[in-house]
């Protein structure tokens, strides 16, 4: 997984994912994810497009991080998800949480 910012200001923090959010795409990753999130407070964007695949541990990271925002008072959306990784959420039943 490889993590960009976009946008990083008072009023949005963006960020661009790319990769597998599986077990070997987040380890040593993750860290430095949550840290970008709680760093800032402000609602947060995940852009999704260059994401390929997501795993029970990439869930559970973006439920942690969902977690968080939402004790900030913000909230964390996710945009630009491939058909195959929306249908992971709504399998899930996770569609209203992050999309």
């Amino acid at each position: 997984m490889l993590i960009e910012i976009i946008q990083s200001d008072d009023q949005l923090l963006k960020i661009a994912l790319s990769g597998k959010l599986d077990a070997l795409g987040i380890s040593g990753q993750e860290l430095k994810f949550h840290a970008m999130l709680n760093s800032q407070n402000s609602p947060v964007i995940l852009d999704f497009s260059g994401v390929t695949f997501v795993a029970s541990m990439g869930i559970r990271m973006l439920l942690t991080a969902a977690r968080d925002i939402l004790r900030q008072g913000h909230t964390l959306k996710i945009e630009k998800a491939k058909d195959e990784i929306r249908k992971v959420f709504l399998t899930a039943g996770l569609s209203d949480l992050l999309l």
